[in-house]
Order: C-alpha cells, then sequence, then structure tokens
C-alpha cells in the first residue's frame, strides 16, 4: 500500500500510520470539538454546563458578585493559563523555527536562481520547496490542536460568565464598572459585542501573550543550556 502511495504521489513523503496513542488524542480532539459546537448549537444545553461550573466557580471566583471585573479576571486568567501552557507543550516550537529557516533560505535561492535564468536550479528548489511543505503543513496544524482540546472549556467559562452577568449581577443591580474611557460603563450594554466579553479580552489577551513570551523565553533558554550554548553566567544581553 506505501508503494502504490509513494508511485501516485512521487516527491512526497508518505504519511505513517498514526499509531493507536495519535489514534486516542485524535478522537479524543474531535469528541471534545463536537461536543463544543453542540453546546453552542443548543442553548439549553450550554446551560446546563454553565450552571455545572458555576457549583465549582461561584464558590472560587464569583465573590457573591461583589467584584465582578476581578471575576472575569480570573475566569479569563483560568482559560487564558490552561490554553497557553497546553498550546506551549505540545508545539514544536525549535522545528518551527528551523522549517522557517529552511524554506527561507529556499525562497531566496530560488528569487536568485529566477533572477539569474537558471531554471534547472529554480525547477529543483521548488521541488525541495513542494517536498518540505507538506512537512511544514503538519507543523503549523499542531498549535490548532490545543484550540480543540480548549475549545470546550472556552464554551462552558463563557457560558457560566453570561450566566453571572445575566442572574447574578443583575439581581444585585451590581452592572456598572469603570473603564480608562468611561468610568460609568455597563455590563449588558453592547458594542458589536456584549460588553463583558469585550472586558474579558481586554484583561485576558495581553495576559496570554507575556505568558507565552516567558513560557518561550524559559523553554529556548533551557534547550540551549542543554545544547552548552548558555551557561548560568552567560549575561542576559548576550542570550539572543
Amino acid at each position: 500500500m506505501a508503494a502504490k502511495e509513494a508511485e501516485a504521489r512521487p516527491g512526497l513523503p508518505v504519511r505513517p500510520r498514526p499509531t493507536p496513542k495519535q489514534s486516542m488524542q485524535r478522537f479524543i480532539m474531535i469528541f471534545l470539538g463536537i461536543t463544543a459546537l453542540y453546546v453552542l448549537i443548543f442553548p439549553d444545553i450550554g446551560t446546563t454546563f454553565g450552571q455545572t461550573a458555576g457549583l465549582l466557580l461561584n464558590p472560587l471566583i464569583g465573590f457573591n458578585g461583589q467584584y465582578p471585573v476581578i471575576t472575569i479576571l480570573m475566569a479569563g486568567l483560568l482559560t487564558t493559563v490552561v490554553s497557553s501552557v497546553l498550546r506551549h507543550f505540545i508545539t514544536p516550537w525549535a522545528r518551527m523555527a528551523k522549517m522557517n529557516l529552511l524554506l527561507g533560505a529556499l525562497r531566496k535561492e530560488t528569487m536568485e536562481a529566477t533572477r539569474k535564468g537558471n531554471q534547472s536550479k529554480v525547477e529543483k528548489l521548488r521541488a525541495r520547496q513542494r517536498e518540505h511543505m507538506a512537512e511544514y503543513a503538519d507543523v503549523q496544524f499542531v498549535p490548532l490542536k490545543s484550540m480543540a482540546y480548549t475549545m470546550l472549556l472556552f464554551v462552558v467559562i463563557f457560558t457560566w460568565i453570561r450566566l453571572f452577568v445575566d442572574v447574578a449581577l443583575v439581581q444585585q443591580g451590581n452592572l456598572a464598572f469603570a473603564v480608562p474611557w468611561s468610568p460609568t460603563a455597563n455590563f449588558l450594554a453592547v458594542y458589536v459585542f456584549p460588553s463583558w466579553i469585550l472586558l474579558y479580552s481586554l484583561l485576558a489577551i495581553p495576559f496570554s501573550q507575556v505568558l507565552q513570551r516567558v513560557l518561550k523565553y524559559v523553554s529556548f533558554r533551557k534547550k540551549l543550556q542543554e545544547l552548552g550554548v548558555l551557561t548560568e553566567l552567560t549575561p542576559p544581553e548576550e542570550a539572543g
């Protein structure tokens, strides 16, 4: 079968058959993705998931609705930490960087050969690019797996926040909060998106970017130390 596939796709590497562990991971990923879509499509199911999450989250970060901005911040930190850490550890950063450098060098050589009119070299370089692009596509797909794993978490947390705003805060009348551009913003207001979603994004996205950079810095520095490129005495300005 492998030989037939190789003949049918000349010049492209034959994909190995997935291992049982990879098949199980793919099944879990698809199951979580379908469950998240199911929760999004059927609001009643989503409400049930949100209420179930509230059994744990209300006592931990609900603060009885007294500090809604802090509650949303804590919910954002929860989803951000889980998604960022999972994405970091399943993404082959070193392999991605190596592939980017390789493809960049091939593109540069191809442009140079095209400028010089060396058509035979251009064809060889393009063939190498096609071979590496299949591997590069697999590498780029890896970070998307974390989205499938964490999509259900995001849906459940967002549903819980919506219930928190629509029920707890409405009952208490604690719907006003201050932002740099308005001292009397309202959680029920809608500015293209509901204001609580915008507040969540304002709080969670910057923290996500910082956390990802910290994780990558620590991971790459540890790798360089293992390779002997860096030592504990290496000044920070020489780390790059």
